[in-house]
């Protein structure tokens, strides 16, 4: 969920405090309830992996892009060698369960002529937000962007795409996994920084563009200027990683709140 619980001014609350604007309460990213007012906190229901999304990273503390191991050699629609499996359960913070029910929803976004090679293809992005855990998630087209291996960069999934987002936003990854990846997925121009663009564009996916509950420029400003009082801690006028991670150690709801479950 992409927003904190709690009230008052707590870190990470998106609120401009004292009684200004607040943000109202958004759905959290895998359907879940309401939760209060601040980005930081609830944010997407994600973690960094390997137990860390790949335990250790992918340009962070989870994923290493060659680790999965020949995965792509062997499977079948219905069921995956217990080598596969044992290494998945491995490389991730899923069970076998959760791996195995991973296998049968991924498969289901297949054509049937191709679901006996699952692991040599790709999902196209339309496809994969059409599962109901992502479909309603107002930062749907940056998680597959961020989890995407695609060359090309449309967003498309392979099997172990699927496999690591899904343990990024698990119960059992870290929060220092989660807070890695919540910041990638709000950079939304990926040069490693949240600057004034990044958050108006955090605040429009939150609130929604439409008339009635789109920010004044005023609240706008505002909001984004007590965001960055909150975190910008060597006051340059953006947020960096450690600035982030920093507020979202202050945020007990946050990891618990970055989560997909399928």
């Amino acid at each position: 969920m992409l927003c904190a619980g709690g009230g008052g001014t707590a870190p990470g609350m998106l609120c401009a405090g004292g009684g200004g604007t607040e943000l109202p309460a958004c759905p959290a990213p895998g359907g879940g309830g309401p939760g209060g007012a601040l980005p930081w906190g609830g944010v997407l229901e994600t973690e960094t992996w390997r137990r860390g999304g790949r335990k250790r990273s992918r340009e962070g503390p989870g994923r290493s892009r060659g680790s999965w191991s020949g995965a792509a050699m062997g499977g079948s629609a219905s069921q995956l060698p217990r080598d596969l499996l044992d290494e998945y359960q491995e490389l991730t913070f899923l069970t076998k369960q959760e791996i195995l029910l991973a296998h049968k929803r991924f498969s289901e976004l297949l054509p049937k002529e191709e679901r006996e090679s699952i692991l040599l293809k790709r999902v196209p992005k339309s496809k994969i937000l059409t599962l109901p855990e992502l479909r309603a998630n107002p930062f749907q087209d940056r998680i597959c962007r961020v989890f995407s291996t695609a060359e090309d960069g449309d967003g498309s999934m392979s099997f172990e795409d699927f496999l690591d987002l899904l343990s990024v936003f698990s119960d059992s990854a870290t929060a220092e996994i989660k807070s890695h990846y919540a910041f990638r997925i709000f950079d939304f121009d990926d040069d490693g920084i949240l600057d004034r663009k990044d958050l108006e564009k955090l605040v429009n996916c939150l609130t929604g563009e439409g008339d009635e509950t789109r920010l004044s420029e005023s609240e706008m400003d505002q909001l984004i200027q007590n965001i960055l009082e909150e975190s910008d801690i060597d006051k340059d006028g953006t947020i960096n990683l450690s600035e982030f991670q920093h507020v979202i150690s202050r945020s007990p709801d946050f990891a618990s709140s970055f989560k997909i479950v399928l």
